[in-house]
């Protein structure tokens, strides 16, 4: 048995979390590989249940009709909002009528680095950077408009994160429409984060280990990580306070 003090710390450690390597369909809180994006979205073929399926026959003529349409708006995940398991929490309430296709992309002239923020679960959380020269390898969520005012409301627009438009390399011939990433409005620090690959990057990369003992060296703090977690995710109100310190706000 695991405790929740070290359930919740796993968790804050383990930001972007996992996700499949390739292309993948979110449908109704399950995950299922996506084999081909040639042609329109209906007819992508997902992995289901062991045998290749197109999508319309997975998630149903009128929803995939709807993707065929344009009626999504494509969004970097350049955090965890590409992780299976952060969609199942983000959209819980939905679980049972929701569909988001998740793909592969580049953006040049940007990298993915760490925020100076800390996340009300402890994590310290990542934003899009620009750095010319530079192209970094990330996945686009294509969100319904109710799916993509649920993820915004999780963002914090205007107070922690803003939308902005990005050019992205690489997405399937399918996919239309303007493409937008979060940025934090406070700031990150010089240092990539590991999960997401880039080329021609003069920056470091860490993991989440590694932007905890950022944030508590610009905190001013000598606290071990391990025990600088127990206590973020332990209280509130001390993450509360250690997102404003380290963040300015």
């Amino acid at each position: 048995m695991i405790d929740p003090l070290h359930l919740k710390m796993q968790w804050a450690l383990s930001y972007p979390f996992t996700r499949p390597e390739g292309d993948f369909l979110f449908v109704d809180g399950r995950t299922l590989d996506i084999r081909s994006t040639k042609g329109p979205i209906s007819g992508w073929q997902v992995v289901d249940g062991g045998h290749i399926r197109t999508l319309a026959d997975v998630v149903g003529a009128q929803r995939a009709k709807r993707l065929d349409d344009g009626a999504y708006h494509p969004v970097v995940a350049v955090g965890s909002n590409a992780a299976p398991v952060q969609l199942q929490r983000k959209f819980a309430a939905h679980i049972n009528d929701v569909v988001i296709p998740v793909i592969a992309v580049s953006l040049p002239g940007h990298v993915i680095c760490w925020a100076n923020r800390i996340a009300a679960y402890g994590s310290v959380p990542a934003t899009l950077a620009e750095e010319p020269g530079a192209s970094v390898s990330a996945w686009a969520t294509l969100l319904s408009p109710r799916d993509y005012a649920l993820m915004n409301a999780t963002e914090d627009l205007g107070v922690v994160y803003e939308a902005v438009p990005v050019a992205v390399e690489g997405a399937p011939e399918a996919v239309h429409g303007n493409f937008e990433a979060y940025r934090c409005l406070t700031g990150h620090f010089d240092v990539r984060v590991s999960a997401f690959a880039a080329t021609g990057s003069g920056l470091p990369a860490g993991n989440q280990w590694t932007a905890q003992e950022l944030a508590i060296s610009r905190l001013g703090l000598e606290t071990p990580v391990d025990r600088f977690v127990a206590e973020t995710v332990s209280d509130a109100g001390l993450a509360a306070q250690r997102d404003r310190d380290l963040s300015g706000k």
